[in-house]
């Protein structure tokens, strides 16, 4: 018998998730927009720092990315994903990147730390750095964009952007509703 609620909870869990609605919700963009924070630049203009998305993948990598903008007096508006990617074993110098699936001419590692060494192995963490256009993001706006990026030592590592983050991100930068 305990076999069988067991099944049957599992069962309607995974019947429960496999219909999850695709939809973007308003408060999901809404979060973005109000955890996305404006400073003063030294240019005169504006930083925008969006809040960070949080996720571990199969190869136990903790991957912390968000996006961020250069505002000028002038208007004019640069971005950037920043990825801050820590795994455990041995350094893995992430020298590569697709953004979908075309090469990233933009990617540049910011900087790579050993830290502690613990039973586990060591922790390593890189941060990298893809610059993206205003066009490429609002392209994206609708269902949102990948980015696969892979190390010399053999090891890829997938990140997706999805749309409610984009959407939000902008309406903050660009102070409009979308």
């Amino acid at each position: 018998m305990y076999r069988f609620a067991l099944l049957l909870v599992v069962s309607l869990g995974l019947v429960a998730c496999a219909n999850n609605d695709k939809k973007i919700s308003s408060w999901e963009v809404n979060d973005v927009y109000q955890s996305t924070i404006a400073t003063p630049n030294s240019s005169g203009g504006k930083t925008y720092v969006g809040p960070s998305i949080n996720t571990m993948d199969e190869s136990n990598t903790y991957e912390m990315f968000n996006l961020r903008s250069e505002q000028l007096s002038q208007g004019i508006k640069t971005y950037e994903l920043q990825v801050h990617l820590t795994y455990f074993s041995q350094m893995r110098n992430y020298d590569a990147a697709n953004l979908e699936n075309a090469p990233a001419s933009t990617f540049k590692v910011i900087s790579r730390e050993a830290g502690l060494c613990e039973a586990r192995g060591c922790m390593f963490k890189e941060l990298l750095s893809i610059k993206l256009t205003d066009a490429f993001l609002k392209d994206h706006m609708k269902n949102g964009f990948q980015l696969d990026i892979s190390s010399k030592s053999g090891i890829s590592t997938v990140l997706f952007v999805p749309p409610q983050y984009i959407k939000g991100y902008l309406k903050a930068v660009d102070g409009t509703a979308y």
